[in-house]
């Protein structure tokens, strides 16, 4: 057996994703472990271009795609061993495998180096590989013996989450490999005592966050068998040559939901070691042209100065303000990811207010968004998924996202995926003329995941958001309109619920309305048809059949009339939410205008459905029954 020279470092290649779920579940574990074992352990981590938003990826994904196309990764997160995987982190890297490999002795040694250039834009890298063993070390093909060397960031810190998982701290993130990923042909065979060492000169990516992060990771790996023989890394340095400023704070606050006048003021500081003198700073709207200030002053280690913007007018919406400062002392700055502020969200209403009736219906909102004289508020570091989705979104299933089954969109709130704790608000424009025969009317639908208490509270303002009247407050069983499902849940026509809020203590007053959703990390809440009037819808109708229904509520009867074409026998039922048919019967009709009287007396109260079957016609109307 050959005397190897050293105990090799354990190679941990990791890959994870920032709009990742389970990624941002799993990482804070693996990285506990990996810190606890740093003396043993290099890590590497891959930002792969899957399942969604991921700039570190979007910087360099050619890279990090070989490197996923060589395992053959096929999810996030996954992790790779000195060759070995993929699998799971938690079961690939664990205390015990890290001790396994890192007492194997290595067949090479490696020791890497790096230093900047004078002008801080290059990096210059030297990997030094010994044989210190006593006998000759061959690869395991032609060829197959590769040198790979990665310049990376030990960490990258967002000042809100990249991505939709929550994360906004990332560590040992691959942000260049040198010269490729393909690394370098090393000699086949080393015999005792061989050595060799590889010098690169690297262009520092413009991409870099912090350049007081940067370091290398080399390592030997032996593609014959995906083997890693030895690895090692280097620290980063300090870059004292450099200035470092960032974004302290940013404010720019309204006064209330209808005004949206406000003055932006942002603080900025010296998060380096060299005086600053002079800045760039700006904030933009909704991605929009930054309004900048030439900012100059004296500014020593650790202090910071206000930058105040002239008073400005946001539109109506939901804004999303950011705010930045860059070029101090009008040279390139040390960090960048200080450099920008996380996002201010900024809601403003249409101050004029719309004359009652109002009615939103959704049917006119766009995929991905919501209706564009509404706001949406949220206490999360990324903004939740709530919007309207319509049949056409759900891959042709046979969904019925409609409040009444009717309709083709309605307003999903993403409790399947928000974290618990979650909170998301929907706010009306602001409606006048409001009298005590005024009643607020919405629709809903929801299905628990297996018992969580996802909750949905309604409250009215009467002064544009100053303080609220809470008016409707359910959760759990109690908002349930259908069974528990451990699947995404998708309504049925018989499944929406509609709600009636008296708003008579209201009357004489301007108001706007706020559906707070509260997510227990559960299962979809559906939101349709927004209705302030003095009565309910009271006939609903199809457009296609002109079918009525009245009156909704009923108590004893319903009468149900439609315009038949061809005389016919109709088949009417009345189905519960339970998918049941309670009542059914069969009626003759002729061509013209037509009604059939249905006795709904005996029924407890509760939503229903009924469906009239006639000649290769299908139609549906939703009632309710109020005793």
């Amino acid at each position: 057996m050959a005397a190897y020279g050293q105990n090799r470092l354990v190679l941990v290649e990791h890959f994870t994703q920032a709009s990742c779920g389970p990624c941002a579940t799993q990482n804070p574990a693996l990285k506990t472990l990996l810190d606890a074992n740093n003396t043993k352990v290099v890590a590497l981590k891959y930002q792969t271009s899957w399942p969604g938003v991921d700039p570190m990826n979007a910087a360099n994904p050619t890279e990090a795609a070989a490197r996923v196309q060589y395992y053959n990764v096929t999810g996030v997160p996954n992790s790779v061993m000195d060759g070995s995987g993929p699998g799971s982190p938690g079961t690939i890297v664990t205390t015990s495998t890290i001790n396994n490999r890192y007492n194997t002795a290595a067949p090479l040694n490696i020791t890497a180096s790096h230093q900047w250039t004078p002008g801080y834009d290059s990096i210059q890298i030297g990997v030094f590989v010994a044989n210190a063993g006593t006998a000759t070390v061959s690869s395991g093909a032609a060829g197959s013996l590769k040198l790979h060397v990665a310049v990376i960031e030990e960490e990258v810190n967002y000042p809100s989450a990249p991505g939709s998982n929550g994360e906004t701290n990332f560590y040992q993130v691959m942000r260049k490999m040198v010269p490729n990923a393909s690394g370098t042909t090393m000699a086949d065979s080393w015999t005792a005592g061989q050595t060799q060492m590889f010098v690169f000169t690297v262009a520092a990516p413009s991409y870099l966050a912090n350049l007081n992060k940067v370091s290398v990771v080399a390592f030997i790996q032996d593609n014959s068998n995906k083997s890693v023989l030895n690895a090692s890394r280097t620290t980063a340095q300090t870059i004292a040559g450099l200035p470092d400023i960032g974004v302290n704070a940013f404010t720019a606050a309204t006064s209330g939901l209808c005004n949206g006048t406000t003055t932006p003021m942002v603080t900025i500081k010296n998060e380096g070691s060299l005086a600053i003198t002079s800045a760039s700073v700006a904030y933009a709207v909704n991605g929009g042209t930054p309004v900048t200030q030439n900012w100059t002053g004296s500014l020593s280690a650790g202090a910071t100065a206000v930058v105040s913007f002239p008073q400005v007018t946001l539109p109506a919406g939901t804004n999303s303000l950011v705010a930045t400062v860059s070029s101090p002392n009008g040279t390139g700055d040390v960090n960048g990811m200080n450099n920008m502020s996380a996002p201010l969200i900024a809601a403003v209403l249409n101050n004029t207010a719309t004359p009652a009736p109002y009615s939103e219906g959704m049917e006119s909102t766009s995929f991905n968004s919501i209706p564009a004289d509404h706001v949406l508020l949220y206490n999360t570091a990324t903004k939740p998924l709530v919007t309207v989705v319509s049949k056409a979104q759900v891959n042709g299933l046979p969904q019925e996202l409609g409040g009444y089954g009717q309709s083709t969109k309605s307003l999903m709130v993403d409790f399947f995926t928000m974290p618990s704790g979650a909170q998301a608000s929907i706010i009306t424009p602001k409606v006048s003329g409001i009298t005590a025969n005024h009643k607020l009317y919405f629709n809903h639908a929801y299905a628990s995941y297996a018992g969580e208490a996802d909750g949905l509270k309604v409250f009215v303002s009467s002064n544009c958001g100053t303080t609220w009247t809470n008016v409707f407050d359910k959760s759990g069983t109690a908002l349930a309109t259908a069974a528990n499902s451990t699947s995404r849940f998708f309504p049925q026509p018989t499944q929406w619920y509609p709600n009636t809020i008296s708003l008579s203590q209201f009357a004489g007053q301007e108001l706007i309305v706020k559906f707070e959703c509260n997510s227990a990390y559960g299962n979809n809440l559906w939101l349709d048809n927004f209705w302030i009037n003095t009565a309910a819808l009271g006939e609903e109708e199809i457009q296609a059949a002109q079918a009525k229904l009245y009156p909704n509520p009923a108590r004893d009867a319903v009468k149900v009339s439609l315009q038949v074409s061809e005389a016919g026998e109709a088949l009417v039922e009345v189905i519960n939410l339970n998918g049941q048919t309670v009542i059914a019967q069969t009626a003759s009709v002729e061509a013209g205008m037509q009604s059939i009287d249905l006795q709904v007396g005996d029924l407890a109260n509760g939503v229903y459905t009924v469906k009239i079957a006639l000649n290769d016609r299908v139609e549906t109307l939703r009632f309710t029954v109020q005793h």
